[in-house]
This record gives C-alpha cells, structure tokens and sequence, in this order.
C-alpha cells in the first residue's frame, strides 16, 4: 500500500492510499461518512486478484486532506482529476460508498471524458428530491437542514465534540450484517483516522451532502451500477432506485443478505465486472 499526498487547489493537499495491482485498471473510491482514505486496505489483495488498482482520497477537512471552506460536490471532479493526472491516469472508473456515492456520480457527469464506468454503493442521493428525506437519518437531516457551513460545524461540535470523540460513542443503528466488522475493529482505523482534524470535515460533508446536486446526472454516458443492500437500515433503497433513474446507463442492484458496510465486499467483483464490459 502506498500512503501519500498530492497538491490539489493550489495550497492544498489531497491525501490518499494507492492499493492493489499497480498495472492494473484504475478505479478512484470515494468513502462514505465519516471515513477515510483507509477503508479499502484491508481489501488490497481481494483487488490486486482482479487487476484492479484503487487509488482512495480523503474528502476535505477528512484525515490528512486540507480543508476546502466553502466547497461544493461540483469542486470535487477537479481535486479528482488533479489527482488522477499526478498518478498518470488517463481513464478510469469511479466508485462510492454511502455519502460517497454524489461524488461518483459527479465525477461521472463533470469528467465524462475521463470516467470509463461507475459504482454507486449503498449511495445517497440528491437530498433535493424530497423523497430522500424519509427514513433517513435525523441526526444528519438535522445538519442539513441548517442555514449554512457555519452553524453545521458548530452543531456537530456541540453534538460530538470538536474532536468528534462523541460520535464514536454513539454510532449509528447498523444492520445486523454490518454488527460484525463494528465489533471486531476491521474499520476501527479508518474512522479514527477520519476525524484526526476534527469533527470539521464531517459537518462540512453532511452540510454539503444536503444541497442540491450542481450537476446533471443526465449528462453520463458512462455505464453506472447502483447497488444496495436489501438489509440496509441507514441509506434507504429508495435512494439507489432514485438516483438509477437518474442516470439513462445505469442499473440497479439489490444485493440479498447485504447491509449498509458489508456490501462493499461486493466491490472487487462488481468493479472487475463493469471494468470487463
């Protein structure tokens, strides 16, 4: 595995793991939130099996990734394409997990050009269709509601603490699929790792994550698959099959026996599949 920084934005720096076959085809994974960069390497050999390099960055403000105030999802293409020209690649496929699934879609839509497929898991949607909104998780509903940046960061300060100490005492209710990897630590370092600047780069996501999508969905030529868990209590299904009819070239997926974590498991496979089509 190689951990390493790239500067992005001018003064900035996009930190991010580069896992896998170094020959093999490039796929670029947004984590969810609040993770990091770190979620995938426990998977290396699963990817380098299938001839798949995964370069993983850390969103603004997460782990070793520089704060980006003000941003939008319509700023991340541009840090992706930064970092893709840095590592010398041209073309790739784009992948998201959670609250990282827009930004695949966004990659998708702003770096058509560049972007040979997609994966959206256990995704978000656009938090403008007001379907989105049911069933989904109040603490977040709550930050998203909120006027502006500002007041999500000082909510999630009062809520979590400025070290994000308190989120870590009051996770969120997973399904019974995903209790395992809670319980046995697999994605202990990653969350850690996630809030080492602070609960900051969280309530900036959320806060963003709630704002209408700056891009159009409609634009992607690309082929997309958008996957969820049948199990999955936190994202609900009605976010995949919103965004799937979003895109003209997607398909939709439902995973069985599959909850909101353990379905990224399904990656390697189901990006060797896209990458052979």
């Amino acid at each position: 595995m190689k951990d390493a920084r790239v500067a992005v934005g001018g003064d900035r720096q996009l930190a991010y793991t580069d896992i896998g076959d170094p020959g093999g085809r490039c796929v670029v994974f947004f984590h969810g939130a609040p993770m990091s960069r770190l979620h995938l390497v426990g998977m290396e050999s699963r990817f380098a099996a299938q001839g798949l390099r995964v370069v993983s960055p850390d969103r603004p403000g997460y782990g070793g990734s520089s704060p980006h105030v003000g941003r939008s999802m319509a700023d991340w293409p541009n840090d992706v394409a930064a970092l893709a020209d840095a590592l010398g690649m041209d073309r790739f496929i784009v992948a998201g997990h959670s609250s990282g699934g827009p930004y695949a879609v966004a990659c998708a839509a702003i770096l058509a050009d560049r972007v040979l497929a997609g994966a959206v898991v256990g995704g978000v949607t656009d938090m403008a269709w007001p379907g989105a909104w049911d069933g989904y998780i109040e603490d977040e509903l709550e930050i998203m509601r909120l006027p502006d940046e500002d007041s999500a960061v000082a909510w999630c300060i009062k809520r979590f603490g400025i070290d994000g100490s308190g989120f870590l005492e009051e996770p969120f209710a997973f399904p019974e699929p995903d209790r395992p990897l809670l319980a046995d630590g697999t994605l202990a370092p990653a969350l850690t790792e996630a809030l080492r600047q602070g609960i900051g780069g969280y309530a900036q996501d959320i806060y963003v994550q709630g704002r209408p999508w700056p891009f159009d969905p409609a634009r992607i030529c690309a082929r997309i698959e958008v996957a969820h868990g049948e199990l999955d209590t936190l994202v609900p299904l009605a976010h995949s099959r919103h965004t799937a009819e979003l895109i003209p070239a997607s398909t939709l997926r439902i995973y069985p026996g599959h909850g909101h974590l353990t379905l990224v498991s399904e990656l390697p496979k189901m990006i060797a599949a896209l990458s052979a089509s």
